[in-house]
């Protein structure tokens, strides 16, 4: 069926591979700036949590799109 929302993924499938690609050979070569990372622990908090994360974030987003709404209606 013809979509809005279709991407294929094979024809991105070449990316993909060059993106591991070239970070597997960055973390081998030990790449400088990779030895000085920044404390990640809240980008890892949300990588364990998202269907979580995203299905709480949905009601919150309504209400204040509704307060939105109902503040500028008057």
């Amino acid at each position: 069926p013809i979509t809005e929302d279709y991407a294929p993924l094979l024809p991105w499938i070449g990316v993909l591979w060059i993106g591991a690609g070239v970070g597997w050979l960055l973390a081998r070569v030990q790449f400088r700036p990779l030895r000085h990372m920044p404390d990640i622990r809240p980008l890892s908090f949300l990588g364990r949590w998202p269907l979580t994360i995203y299905l709480l974030h949905q009601p919150v987003f309504v209400g204040l799109v509704w307060l939105a709404a109902h503040l500028r209606s008057g």
